[in-house]
């Protein structure tokens, strides 16, 4: 497989007669190229100073190709991979890793959202950098997964450099966000005082992040938290009085530039 120019973090696959016969990510030339060959350039062989990672994502697929890039590049030795946010939590405990770099979004058997999996994993784990990688473009999103520790942010849709340079910062204690994350950051002001915001309760909390992070309907809501819908509309409705908020759209906005955390 030929990853020269993996300059697309997006993944195509390609049939012949019907048969899956490659999977490759594409090849077009990009701005940030010379960045990726520069630190291409000054990476080690696997197992010769790249830190040593569990890689989780629920999508076998995106692993593969993830796990591919960063190993045949010498950016990182993959120790272990996780399908779900109980597999990721059994691989951290059992293997001896430096470093996790994980999806936001995956299945959890108990009903926590992403953050409550990053919380998990801070608190069990304080000593090893995670890397979050995403596709929800949300400033608040983004604000709590740096308040609760997490050492860099990529978004899916960008440069594989990008999860290169991610990984490179955290090894080194250092943050890294995405460079459109970045700009998301500074055009909504995110960092609000949290003492200009009304008082939720976790209920109406867990509700709206699921919502606004997440994108899922109140039946969904209802699935993932295994409460009644009209329990979760009227958690939903109880926090829109208190934010003085009329519509979905409203709700949406203010918690694109707030820090929902638990």
């Amino acid at each position: 497989m030929n990853f020269r120019y993996p300059c697309a973090f997006k993944y195509r696959l390609a049939f012949v007669a019907g048969n899956l016969d490659a999977f490759v990510l594409p090849m077009a030339f990009c701005a940030r190229e010379a960045e990726w060959l520069s630190l291409r350039g000054a990476s080690m062989s696997v197992g010769q100073g790249a830190p040593s990672i569990i890689l989780a994502d629920d999508h076998p697929i995106v692993r593969y190709g993830i796990r591919q890039a960063l190993e045949s590049q010498g950016l990182a030795k993959v120790l272990g991979e996780a399908g779900s946010a109980r597999e990721l939590l059994e691989a951290v405990a059992k293997t001896p890793c430096e470093m996790i770099v994980t999806d936001f979004s995956m299945p959890d058997e108990q009903n926590r959202d992403g953050l409550s999996l990053i919380e998990r994993l801070t608190r069990l784990f304080p000593d090893k950098p995670i890397v979050v990688i995403t596709a929800l473009r949300n400033p608040g999103l983004v604000a709590a997964l740096l308040k609760h520790g997490v050492k860099a942010v990529v978004e899916k849709s960008g440069d594989i450099a990008e999860l290169a340079l991610a990984i490179k910062a955290a090894s080194s204690g250092r943050k890294y966000i995405s460079r459109s994350l970045r700009s998301l950051l500074v055009s909504h002001e995110v960092a609000i005082k949290e003492n200009d915001s009304p008082k939720l309760t976790r209920a109406e909390i867990e509700v709206l992040r699921l919502f606004a992070y997440e994108g899922l309907t109140s039946q969904q809501i209802s699935e993932r938290l295994s409460r009644s819908r009209k329990t979760v509309s009227r958690h939903k409705r109880s926090a829109q009085a208190k934010l003085g908020l009329a519509t979905n759209q409203e709700l949406i906005e203010y918690c694109r530039r707030v820090n929902l955390a638990l």
